[in-house]
């Protein structure tokens, strides 16, 4: 998601091995606790037969868990082929793969192509991208009524985390890199797109916040 051929990076840093690993631990655990909180702050406004498109969707948490109740269809777009593909598998195995679409692309090269949606999802999306204003702005662009998003905390001890994993990015040369943007430039954007903050919940490691069209 960092280089201008961003399938091909996107399938190094999220392997076959992880996209694996990952749906056996959601088949076992369930979503992780800041899944849990974005799907709870999701599920708090009411919506049902909602349209979805969960942007960088993995394994397809959000959708397996929101087709159950709050979603009637869903668009699920990814760079990671891997990752697709065992979202596809999942969701053949639950039932409704015929209510979901899928996408192997980056999302800000395709996202003027996709039609608009009801709920928007990005989960530990954001701190996969260097340009963040476009992500978002693309993604608000889509949003007809709620945006939920997670993202690592402004923190010192989440930068000096990133800043040990990228150095270790760096060693291996591989180009993949995470980020930690700015909390209150990520929400000036999301207000200039006519999407104001209704609900933040901060993590040890994750913010999870909602924002509605007003």
């Amino acid at each position: 998601m960092i280089q201008a051929n961003c399938c091909e990076v996107t399938d190094r840093a999220f392997s076959e091995n992880a996209a694996r690993a990952e749906i056996r631990n959601y088949r076992r655990h369930g979503p992780a606790r800041h899944t849990c909180e974005l799907l709870r702050a999701v599920r708090s406004f009411g919506l049902a037969d909602a349209t979805l498109l969960d942007i960088g969707g993995g394994v397809g948490t959000i959708h397996h868990e929101l087709l159950q109740d709050v979603a009637r269809t869903a668009l699920h777009v990814d760079a990671s082929s891997a990752y697709l593909k065992e979202a596809k598998t999942e969701a053949t195995r639950r039932g409704h793969a015929n209510r979901v679409t899928f996408v192997h692309a980056d999302f800000t090269k395709v996202a003027a192509e996709l039609p608009q949606a009801d709920i928007v999802t990005l989960d530990r999306v954001v701190c996969c991208y260097p340009d963040f204003r476009t992500l978002l702005e693309a993604a608000a662009s889509k949003s007809r009524r709620l945006l939920a998003l997670s993202y690592p905390r402004e923190t010192w001890y989440m930068r000096l985390a990133l800043g040990v994993v990228n150095a270790f990015q760096r060693l291996r040369r591989d180009p993949f890199r995470t980020f930690v943007h700015p909390v209150a430039e990520m929400r000036d954007t999301m207000v200039r797109m006519d999407l104001h903050p209704v609900t933040i919940r901060r993590l040890l490691v994750w913010e999870v916040a909602i924002y509605a069209r007003s």
